[in-house]
């Protein structure tokens, strides 16, 4: 039920700002209500009533889910609630903008959205992106591909474990800020799902495989975090529960191919002159202040040792814990966002949305705590953080 809960949270949160857009403040508080009273209560009943019905129950559903995404995407909102859910976001154009510069051989950090903002993907989220934008014009498309691949992440591979399946429409289609996200073209939810990916492959590895396999799933987790700054403290959450599940040497191979990952991705677009390398802006989202500056250095020190203390403290070695880790510090600027509103800070930079990357994390905690639909939760693992090798 906590595991639950803290889902639940997670989306009232991210989804706040959408919800009071559409129903004011008692809008908001309605949706956060609903949202514990649904994913605590309605969705362990629905899974035992569905377990119970016939076979062709389950995949019917995940059918008519598809549909309604396709759909969703391909229609948009009705234009009566283009303000409200957000219509207008340039995310999806700055990776749009970026490969296009890309492809011409222009130096991609230099352009700006439609909306005259910088460029503020990393390179990895480029990367990634790359075969949706020449594929189809629109990078947006990787939202649809994101959604679909959590399906079977939640379900360890499958689709037919009824709790996850069941959890994952109702996130898909109830979660406002996935639902507008998924819609509009912003990859802040599905972005972060590649990242999940190579978080359960990694861990997965980290015992019984060879250090090839295991520098490919660092190659993996690698590009697929270095798409916001703040993703590179997953790579340590993944590296920490390696080195407790197989040693520090499996540690240090995994953290260091992701981290040597990073360093290949950026190093090249920062020769010109680091100035041009328009991601530094998004410090501004927790300082206040555009670029690289010592205020967003601290804060990224600070917020790197903090996470360590936490990680030897409670050494994370199954998928849930490290889910829930990782979580815990995707959420953190939506926290700390609040935290600079409440301090005085003006009141158009709240944006609650920051931590929406939190929400595939948690998914995937919530359902990595079962072996089945109906099972108990897996008895917690504590484990040395260093061990053999």
């Amino acid at each position: 039920m906590a595991a639950a809960a803290g889902l639940a949270l997670i989306l009232a949160v991210v989804s706040w700002h959408t919800a009071t857009n559409l129903g004011g403040v008692p809008g908001g508080v309605v949706y956060a209500v609903a949202c514990a009273v649904v994913i605590v209560a309605v969705l362990p009943a629905a899974t035992r009533a569905v377990s119970r019905a016939p076979a062709w129950v389950l995949p019917s559903l995940v059918a008519g889910v598809v549909a309604v995404l396709v759909a969703l995407f391909v229609l948009g909102f009705p234009a009566a609630y283009g303000h409200d859910m957000g219509v207008g976001s340039d995310r999806s154009d700055a990776l749009d903008v970026a490969l296009a510069r890309l492809a011409g051989g222009r130096y991609p950090y230099e352009g700006v959205t439609y909306l005259g903002n910088p460029i503020t993907p990393l390179p990895g989220a480029l990367l990634m992106a790359a075969p949706f934008a020449w594929l189809t014009g629109d990078a947006a498309w990787q939202n649809v591909a994101g959604l679909l691949l959590l399906l079977p992440l939640l379900n360890g591979g499958s689709w037919r474990r009824v709790g996850p399946t069941l959890l994952w429409a109702c996130v898909a289609l109830g979660g406002l800020e996935v639902v507008r996200e998924f819609v509009v073209g912003d990859d802040l939810v599905t972005g972060a799902v590649p990242a999940v990916a190579a978080a359960a492959w990694t861990l997965a590895l980290a015992r019984g495989a060879s250090a090839g396999a295991l520098v490919a799933a660092g190659t993996a987790l690698g590009i697929a975090t270095c798409t916001r700054p703040h993703l590179a403290l997953v790579v340590m959450v993944v590296a920490a529960a390696v080195g407790v599940l197989a040693g520090w040497r499996r540690a240090l191979l995994v953290g260091a191919t992701a981290s040597a990952v990073w360093a290949l991705l950026i190093v090249p677009f920062l020769l010109g002159g680091s100035a041009r390398f328009s991601p530094w802006h998004v410090a501004a989202k927790v300082t206040g202040d555009r670029g690289l500056t010592i205020g967003i250095v601290v804060v990224g020190l600070a917020a790197a040792a903090l996470l360590l203390t936490a990680l030897v403290l409670a050494r994370p070695s199954s998928p849930s814990a490290v889910g829930w880790f990782c979580a815990a510090v995707l959420f953190a600027p939506s926290v700390l966002s609040l935290a600079r509103r409440l301090a005085g800070g003006p009141a158009g930079e709240l944006d609650l949305t920051l931590g929406a990357a939190a929400v595939p994390f948690a998914l995937w905690a919530v359902c990595a705590r079962r072996t089945a639909p109906d099972a108990a939760p897996d008895p917690p693992t504590v484990r040395p953080l260093v061990g053999a090798s």
